[in-house]
C-alpha cells in the first residue's frame, strides 16, 4: 500500500474522507486554510531555493500578491485576515532569515521508505546541515495558535521524518526535529515525540483498518475545516447540532497543517 503521514492521518480522522480523497479521488478546491498553508509554503521555498543569496523583500511580496486567490473565500469576511497575516509571516520570516548560520540542504525534499511491503512516501519541507553536522528537520506550520507541549506526544510526522532522513543519509547520526509555526515566528524542538517502533504498530494497525474497512463517517469539531463538507450528510447533521464552529475554541492543530504542505502524494 503506498502511504503518506497525511493520508494516514486523514484515515483516523474520518474513513469517509480517506475514500473520497485517497481511493475515488475526489477533487474538490482547497478550503482557506488549506490554500493559505499551500502559498505560505511556496513562498517560503521559493525564498530559499537560492540560498544564501535572498531575493528582496519586495519581490517576495509581489509574487505572494499575485498568486492570492479570492475565490477560495467567496466573500468570507475573514479574507482580509488571511491575506494580512501572509504579509506579515512574508517580512518577519525575510527580516529573521541569517544565511551562513546554517547550510540548507534541500527544500521540498521528496521521500520514498519501503517496509513491510508498504510505500510511505512524503516531503519535507525543509533540510538544513548544521555548524555542529547535525541535520535539522524544519517542518513549517501555519497554526493560528501554538499547540500546548502535550500536544507533541500524539504526533507521529515528527518520527516520520527521523526516518526518512536516516533512509535519505547514512551517514546522519543526530537529526534535530523543529516545528516553525511561522505566523508567531516560533520554532520548536519537542523534547518528547513518539519513538519509531511506536511509528511502526501505528502504520501497520492502520493499514489493518483501512484494508478493513467499510469507511463509514465520523462527524467530529473538524467537519468543520473539511473540503469535502459540500457533499457529506453527517458532517453538516454534526454541525447543525453544535454551536457554530466560529465561537468554539480551534483545535491547537488542525487538519490543513499537516497538508504537507509536508505529506501529501
Amino acid at each position: 500500500m503506498r502511504l503518506s503521514y497525511s493520508a494516514l492521518s486523514t484515515f483516523n480522522q474520518c474513513p469517509l474522507k480517506y475514500k473520497w480523497q485517497y481511493i475515488d479521488r475526489i477533487k474538490v478546491p482547497p478550503t482557506p486554510d488549506q490554500f493559505f498553508g499551500i502559498l505560505i509554503h511556496e513562498i517560503l521555498e521559493e525564498m530559499l531555493k537560492n540560498d544564501p543569496v535572498i531575493p528582496p523583500i519586495d519581490k517576495m511580496l509581489d509574487i505572494y500578491k499575485k498568486q492570492w486567490n479570492p475565490t477560495y473565500f467567496k466573500g468570507d469576511i475573514s479574507e482580509k485576515e488571511f491575506y494580512n497575516d501572509g504579509i506579515k509571516i512574508i517580512k518577519d520570516f525575510h527580516a529573521s532569515h541569517s544565511p551562513g548560520l546554517s547550510t540548507i540542504y534541500s527544500t521540498e525534499k521528496f521521500f520514498e521508505i519501503f517496509w513491510e511491503g508498504h510505500k510511505i512516501v512524503g516531503k519535507i519541507d525543509r533540510v538544513d546541515r548544521l555548524p555542529t553536522g547535525e541535520i535539522e528537520i524544519i517542518d513549517y506550520k501555519t497554526n493560528r495558535k501554538l499547540p500546548a507541549e502535550s500536544d507533541f506526544g500524539f504526533d507521529l510526522q515528527l518520527p516520520l521524518y527521523q526516518w526518512a532522513a536516516k533512509n535519505l543519509w547514512n551517514d546522519v547520526d543526530k537529526v534535530k526535529l523543529t516545528l516553525y509555526f511561522v505566523r508567531h515566528g516560533k520554532k520548536i524542538t519537542p523534547e518528547k515525540i513518539r519513538n519509531l517502533d511506536e511509528l511502526k504498530a501505528h502504520i501497520l494497525r492502520t493499514v489493518n483498518e483501512i484494508t478493513n474497512s467499510a469507511f463509514q463517517p465520523t462527524p467530529s469539531k473538524l467537519c468543520s475545516w473539511c473540503e469535502y463538507l459540500n457533499q457529506c450528510e453527517e458532517g453538516q447533521k454534526y454541525l447543525l447540532n453544535i454551536q457554530s464552529p466560529k465561537s468554539k475554541k480551534e483545535p491547537s492543530i488542525k487538519p490543513s497543517d499537516n497538508l504537507n504542505q509536508g505529506s501529501l502524494f
